[in-house]
């Protein structure tokens, strides 16, 4: 496995400000990211991978999402696709329309290094994004929110990763990587969820803890505040983590620190790096990156 990264655009990082998707509240409008504290941030998150043993690819940020008035959400590589982690690529379908260019820039992108691609139908009522979705090979399973995505678009990627399950987890986040996160343990099975259960609807709660049970893993309960947060009060991103055997590399600590002495326990690793300027466009840790 390697983990795919976007190189920063020419312009810098939104430095004419930050846009407002409606629904992602996590995104501070007309906000300049400190340009040197986005070079920094990405150059420890870099750094943070890369002493786990995995090796990263950086994709150059397309010149055609980087002129007249910027598209840079392609720094958020996670969205456009999704892969099986054995060399098929599935290029989805944006729930955000504006970035649907995203998809098309990508699919190049994947096929230059050689992977097998399958693309979802471009058709209205199929959408799917990256952050949307925790796919872990080992076990074949299949997590995903239904926020920006649609059932039909989770389907259709449950199919083309051709997964054993699909455990749908519906809450409030814009995506499911803003309130969940599964842990992996050294072979890359999972061994642990963290998840803010408060904004998960009943439905999806019993499917989590059913699927839990059935596996005999525990469940760690995260406030909104390691989350995405509230209309009133943004969380700190720590929920928005990368899941790499035995790893678990995130923005920021838990309120309850017990969890990553449990953790300890379970010998996870936790790395903590910074994503502060990330997230004020509503993206951290699991949001820059994407497993090939």
């Amino acid at each position: 496995m390697k983990i795919a990264l976007s190189k920063l655009p020419k312009s810098g990082w939104w430095q004419s400000g930050i846009p407002k998707y409606d629904d992602n509240p996590a995104m501070i409008e007309g906000a300049i990211p400190n340009l040197n504290i986005v070079e920094n941030e990405r150059k420890e998150l870099i750094s943070a991978i890369k002493s786990t043993g995995i090796k990263i690819l950086e994709f150059d940020f397309p010149d055609e999402l980087d002129q007249d008035e910027p598209r840079h959400d392609f720094i958020f590589i996670r969205d456009p696709f999704i892969s099986d982690q054995s060399g098929t690529a599935v290029i989805l379908r944006a729930g955000e329309p504006f970035r649907r260019k995203e998809n098309k820039v990508v699919k190049t992108y994947l096929e230059s290094i050689g992977m097998d691609i399958i693309e979802l139908p471009d058709q209205k009522g199929i959408r799917a994004d990256g952050g949307e979705f925790y796919f872990c090979a080992k076990d074949n399973v299949l997590f995903s929110g239904l926020q920006r995505n649609t059932r039909l678009g989770a389907d259709h990627v449950a199919e083309a990763l051709n997964v054993k399950e699909m455990i749908i987890l519906k809450g409030k986040g814009y995506h499911l990587d803003t309130f969940f996160t599964p842990v992996l343990d050294n072979d890359g099975r999972i061994t642990a969820l963290i998840v803010c259960t408060s904004i998960l609807s009943n439905g999806s709660k019993k499917r989590l803890y059913q699927f839990a049970d059935e596996k005999n893993i525990p469940v760690f309960v995260i406030p909104p505040d390691d989350a995405i947060g509230t209309g009133k009060m943004i969380g700190s991103f720590a929920a928005n983590a990368l899941p790499l055997p035995g790893v678990l590399i995130r923005p920021n600590h838990f309120t309850d620190p017990s969890i990553d002495e449990k953790l300890m326990d379970m010998g996870i690793d936790r790395i903590i790096t910074s994503t502060s300027q990330f997230q004020l466009s509503g993206g951290s840790v699991h949001c820059m990156t994407n497993e090939l």
